[in-house]
């Protein structure tokens, strides 16, 4: 008997897998004459649906979701960028494969500071060496389009950006300005009549609020996802080391679905109104893990508007280096309670010093908003202009008082200003001394003069640059192309585009020996046979 009951179990098995096998089949249907469990009304597909009651209160919430949809969606676009550097695609352990917008927050920002945070906080872009995808949002109806600086910041000068529409419509976009302390920019297309975003007020949204985000993730155009307002005041760093010490860490956390190609894309209320856009993602594989985060849209509208009519930001600054006081500091210095934000350098020459503020003292208020976070006081703060006065009000050696501070510009920004203003200065006095352009048609090349960014990039002090190669010409036909340096030819410097078209026009029936630098500064030999005629 013991022997038998193995293969009376066995038998038993087959026997109940059969049974259950044929009630999972037959539980959703059957052909010819069984009724399908699928109750539809159709005569193949069995009988009537099953009366559900009515409820009102979530027919209008359903109802809801999809107008709101319906409004918002023609007013986010997709923003294809062609860059002119490739940008790094795998995270190691808080790397920065896009160029420092990886990172953790961190205390001791300049005007700013943030908490510590568990993970990297990734701008939710293509990862793409040559084309990405993002996202924008139509602020006018004649095609200023609000979207990332991370998104736009490494695009080609020329043809680099392009804009469609939810109706396909595609345009040539041009970037009008960027703002790498908010992460904000601001392109524009030749269109009239679009429809516009209706911008809210991010100081009256709260935590639980329902949101929805749209953009065009992973290549899905015009996706929309919803979820709730997780928190508000968020510090992340996401900022490039330049402006680490300065990024504007204000951040709404939601959990609506944001991920890569959602950049630049908005998050709406309930009333269909911008209430920030879109910007990182906290993740470790670069994909939504269930935190997402967009910059308030009262930031937004001051950054849009000075990008639109000035094509950058005066921002003012203080001057200071500063931290959050916790309850150890707070008795350290005398306060009753951890509150305001502690000095802990005062930057010399800057609005700070000149306004008498000092090393530990500690900022309680400006204008009447008091402050706890140093990324509060930094958002306040980055509201201003150059030239604006605040008050602050501040805790120093057991005393409250206040003290009026005249903002003054980012000291290292203005510099570079200059710097910039001197050098387009003197490449427009070379262009003006020289042959800009020159086309020679019988080598089929186009060369154009070196901007001094072209010069630092390619790590060369002269040549000219290669703009077109024509189809089966000598050049292409020797292996030149697009965005090479041509530092010699024929054994001679090349200073600017009038040197190589005389090199090439004096040698007609030889051969043409040239140097070429590539964009990792690397030289190379080639040679050009000019035609006799």
């Amino acid at each position: 008997m013991l022997k038998k009951r193995p293969f009376v179990a066995a038998a038993l098995l087959v026997v109940t897998g059969l049974v259950f096998g044929a009630t999972l089949v037959t539980g959703f249907g059957s052909w010819k004459g069984v009724s399908l469990a699928f109750g539809a009304s159709d005569p193949y597909l069995g009988g009537p649906l099953p009366s559900l009651p009515a409820d009102p209160a979530l027919s209008s919430l359903n109802n809801s979701f999809v107008a709101i949809a319906k409004a918002v969606q023609s007013s986010v676009v997709q923003v294809n960028v062609k860059t002119e550097a490739p940008k790094p695609v795998k995270n190691k352990g808080g790397e920065n494969p896009f160029q420092h917008f990886f990172g953790f927050g961190g205390n001791g920002n300049s005007d700013g500071g943030g908490d510590e945070m568990p993970f990297p906080f990734q701008m939710p872009q293509q990862q793409g060496p040559e084309e990405g995808l993002g996202s924008g949002v139509i602020v006018t109806s004649d095609g200023y389009i609000v979207t990332n600086n991370h998104v736009v910041k490494d695009a080609a000068k020329k043809g680099g950006v392009h804009v469609q529409l939810l109706d396909k419509r595609v345009f040539d976009a041009r970037v009008i300005g960027t703002d790498p302390v908010t992460d904000l920019a601001v392109i524009k297309i030749d269109a009239t009549d679009l429809p516009v975003a209706a911008l809210g007020n991010s100081d009256q949204i709260a935590v639980g609020q329902i949101v929805m985000a749209v953009g065009n993730p992973l290549n899905l155009s015009s996706t929309v996802t919803q979820g709730i307002i997780s928190s508000l005041g968020r510090s992340i760093n996401i900022f490039d080391s330049k402006d680490k010490g300065y990024g504007i860490a204000n951040f709404i956390q939601t959990d609506a679905a944001i991920n890569p190609g959602n950049s630049g894309g908005g998050l709406f209320n309930i009333k269909g109104e911008v209430i920030g856009i879109n910007s990182a993602i906290a993740s470790q594989n670069g994909f939504w893990t269930g935190y997402g985060f967009a910059i308030p849209v009262n930031m937004v509208k001051q950054v849009a508007m000075d990008l639109i009519k000035h094509g950058k930001v005066n921002r003012g600054y203080i001057g200071v280096k500063i931290g959050a006081v916790d309850q150890t500091e707070a008795e350290a210095l005398g306060l009753d309670r951890a509150r305001g934000v502690r000095i802990d350098n005062v930057t010399k020459g800057q609005a700070g010093e000149q306004a008498g503020l000092k090393e530990r003292d500690v900022i309680l208020a400006v204008d009447g908003h008091e402050v706890a976070e140093a990324n509060q006081l930094q958002s306040l703060i980055g509201m201003h202009h150059a030239g604006d006065k605040v008050t602050l009000h501040i805790w120093r050696d057991g005393k409250e008082m206040d003290k009026s501070v005249t903002l003054k510009p980012r000291a290292d920004l203005a510099e570079n200003d200059a710097n910039d203003e001197q050098a387009d200065e003197q490449d427009a006095k070379e262009e003006s001394a020289s042959k800009a352009t020159a086309t020679l048609d019988n080598v089929g090349i186009t060369v154009r003069n070196l901007t001094s960014d072209d010069r630092d990039k390619y790590h060369v002090t002269n040549g000219v640059m290669i703009a077109d190669v024509g189809m089966a010409s000598e050049a292409m036909d020797r292996g030149l192309g697009r965005n090479l340096v041509i530092t010699e030819a024929g054994h001679q410097k090349i200073k600017n585009a009038g040197d190589f078209e005389k090199v090439i026009n004096g040698n007609k029936g030889k051969a043409v020996g040239l140097t070429v630098v590539d964009s990792k500064g690397d030289s190379h030999f080639f040679a050009l046979k000019v035609p006799n005629d």
